[in-house]
């Protein structure tokens, strides 16, 4: 038996000599074949391609060549049936489902090599089926080794011509989240294959595969990977009354989260999962906790009647659910501003701080912020864009006062409203308090626990509260591309002017004006907030008084305040976040960067970086030797997954780059140039909406006019093709 099996070794290493393009270590290498083999697409490819191999093989080879023929003709469609696996796949497969118990992450160290060991002798064995749901099952071992396993196996499936024939929706989803769960050994021409296959094939997936499938190209955060949930909005239209009560709020939270598709799809979820009321699952407080942070991210509101019968039915169970379910309650409440009920969710939450992880931290500080725009909104009223706020416009709710106008000067406010409202607010302030000192108490502590994506999150949520950094820069306007958060209210005064396109003024504008605020404005430091007592900065004022009359006094002081304001050194919580970012923008995807750099551009880093003002601003190790470090850090990053953005991600990130002076470094025009024939060819080959088109005019205009030797130096031909590409779209 040993001869024997050493005779079957040294058989199979002279065919791999022989054969080099077939060793998986020749995937890793510049120079070797392409990671993904051509794969046959339809029956009459598949024929073409062992037509052309069979007149290949040399006819000294009689025998191998009828032993294969046979195996080919006991073979159906493009390979092996559908129904068959081998034992040994089988026997692997049945030790490692966590069901059987055979293999967990309590399995000896010794016994669980030995079993990945025998796993890597056979992986040539294995078919496609196998080896993908061998590689799906290694995803629940909570083991470092199982990655030097994984890598391989998904070597050798993408080294298979016939790996399309397996990929039905359960394969698909499984080789998606192996692909995600393993990404260190993962490359992304093996996810955008992919990410293709579903878009041909997701008219014919079981919603049910949808919806994982989904579920499983959201976490990606890539341009190419995820652009093929484009393609199923209108299978979720149509198709959405297929979906199970529990699988609609998690394809809302996905669709949402990636944000390639419109508000219908939200509308459409909302409409389905109404006519499933009655069932007994209609009101757990985990469906409609993330059913509502969906609707959040779409920007669709469902409406007060909605949220009234569900908080009916939520109160007493909130109680008993687990904490990330009560942070999605309390979050998602406070970003549609049904605040009436928040404060008892926040209660619920504040009252078990100490077991909270760095998840619900991040909740608490979007907590802070969305208590921050409303109270914010209810002062400038008067001042409020008409339209600009999605929360104002309830979906079914036919006579709700809170699509009316904003009020004006001279408009009067019933008694009893004003004093419901103004108690309101006074008790968010005191929440608002509350959260933030369980921030600015705890949240150095969890910043290490969290990954380098969540940092950033969690660092950008920060730099929009006032008391943090008071004198916020920030866009203009709300940008029409995707569904980005107005951070701050949009106001117009009737004495300000529009700066000039191009100028940089025309993009981004400071929000000094909010100091005149009662509750963020001149004299609320972070010190002062974190005081126990709640004290507004005008005590003159009661209840009885409205508040957009109060701001409506401080009109001149408003529109007067917004030149650049002395800087001040940074919260200490701040540098701690530009510490631990700093050696990790590696491991940021290009939503991280974008992120990143919003947040840099509201604290009026390029001003900063320099360290003069405060030395512990960065790691001086660095900045010791190197001018910018983390400028250039990060400018590295966009050059390297310039092809891994979406549009609006990349527009965002390129306008963040003006007056962060980034433009300026060294890999500026390789990056321009790169990013000028990628978008003449997305034009030429109508890939881009008419917003995204004037936006990418907006920059090239902010190019020429702040950057005229970039501007310059770029391609002619492809800027004309750009150019004539927004001229067409207008």
């Amino acid at each position: 038996m040993v001869a024997w099996r050493s005779a079957a070794l040294m058989k199979c290493a002279r065919r791999v000599l022989c054969h080099p393009g077939g060793r998986r270590e020749h995937a890793t290498q510049a120079d070797a074949l392409p990671l993904v083999k051509p794969a046959s697409v339809s029956r009459s490819d598949w024929e073409r391609t062992r037509r052309s191999e069979d007149d290949a093989y040399s006819h000294a080879d009689a025998m191998e060549m009828e032993n294969r023929r046979v195996l080919l003709r006991n073979h159906k469609g493009f390979g092996r049936p559908h129904t068959h696996k081998t034992k040994i796949g089988t026997s692997f497969i049945s030790k490692l489902q966590v069901r059987d118990g055979s293999v967990s992450g309590s399995t000896p160290k010794n016994e669980l090599r030995h079993l990945l060991m025998d796993i890597s002798r056979h992986i040539d064995d294995f078919n496609e089926y196998e080896l993908v749901d061998i590689g799906y099952y290694l995803t629940r071992v909570n083991s470092e080794e199982c990655a030097l396993v994984v890598e391989p196996i998904l070597h050798r499936f993408f080294s298979l011509p016939e790996r399309h024939s397996c990929l039905n929706g359960v394969y698909i989803h499984r080789l998606l989240r192996t692909m995600f769960i393993y990404q260190d050994v993962t490359y992304r021409v093996w996810v955008y294959e992919v990410a293709q296959i579903v878009g041909v094939k997701h008219r014919h997936l079981l919603m049910r595969d949808v919806q994982l499938i989904v579920d499983d190209l959201s976490l990606f955060y890539d341009a190419a990977a995820q652009g093929s949930l484009r393609k199923f909005e209108d299978v979720v239209v149509k198709r959405a009354h297929e979906l199970e009560i529990g699988r609609l709020p998690l394809v809302i939270h996905a669709l949402g989260r990636s944000g390639y598709n419109t508000i219908e799809v939200a509308k459409v979820v909302h409409d389905v999962y109404m006519r499933k009321k009655g069932h007994p699952d209609f009101y757990l407080c985990h469906l409609i906790g993330l059913l509502l942070k969906g609707y959040a991210t779409f920007h669709f509101h469902p409406g007060r009647e909605f949220l009234d019968d569900a908080w009916v039915h939520l109160k007493e169970g909130i109680k008993t659910a687990e904490f990330k379910y009560i942070s999605w309650l309390a979050e998602s409440f406070l970003k549609l501003r049904y605040v009436e009920h928040a404060p008892a969710v926040l209660d619920e939450l504040l009252g078990k701080q100490h077991l909270l992880s760095h998840l619900e931290f991040t909740d608490f500080i979007s907590g802070c912020w969305s208590i921050q725009s409303y109270i914010l909104s209810e002062e400038f009223r008067p001042y409020l864009v008409p339209g600009s706020e999605w929360q104002m416009a309830g979906y079914g709710d036919g006579d709700d006062s809170s699509g009316a106008e904003p009020l004006r000067e001279g408009n009067t406010v019933p008694a009893d409203a004003v004093t419901s409202r103004d108690r309101t607010i006074r008790t968010l302030y005191a929440y608002y308090k509350r959260l933030l000192r369980v921030i600015m108490d705890s949240m150095s502590n969890k910043i290490y626990n969290s990954t380098p994506p969540y940092r950033a999150t969690q660092f950008e949520l920060l730099t929009r509260l006032f008391v943090v950094y008071p004198n916020p820069r920030d866009f203009r306007e709300v940008l029409p591309l995707r569904k980005f958060d107005a951070v701050y209210p949009l106001l117009q005064f009737p004495s300000e002017e529009m700066p000039e396109v191009g100028s940089i003024g025309y993009i981004f504008r400071n929000y000094a004006h909010f100091r005149a605020s009662r509750f963020f404005g001149d004299g609320h430091t972070l010190v002062d907030v974190m005081a126990d007592d709640v004290e507004l900065k005008d005590s003159q004022c009661d209840g009885s008084v409205p508040l957009n009359h109060v701001v409506h006094a401080s009109l001149p002081k408003i529109t007067n305040c917004n030149a650049d304001a002395a800087l001040e050194p940074l919260p200490d919580l701040l540098k701690q976040y530009l510490h631990s970012l700093f050696f990790r923008t590696p491991a940021l995807a290009p939503r991280g960067i974008r992120i990143l750099l919003q947040a840099l551009v509201r604290i009026h880093f390029e001003q900063r970086e320099d360290c003069v003002m405060e030395a512990d601003l960065l790691p001086p190790m660095k900045t010791e030797f190197y001018s910018r470090p983390l400028s250039r850090a990060i400018m590295r990053e966009i050059y390297r997954k310039l092809a891994c953005y979406n549009t609006d991600d990349l527009l965002i990130t390129l306008y963040c780059m003006f007056p962060l002076r980034m433009f300026e470094l060294e890999l500026a025009p390789t990056l321009l140039a790169q990013l000028t024939g990628m978008w003449a060819h997305q034009v030429g080959e109508s890939e881009l909406t008419t917003d995204q088109r004037r936006m990418i005019w907006l920059f090239y205009e902010t190019l020429r006019v702040n950057e005229e030797g970039l501007y310059r130096g770029l391609d002619v031909r492809a800027l004309e093709v750009i150019m004539q590409g927004h001229e067409q779209s207008t």
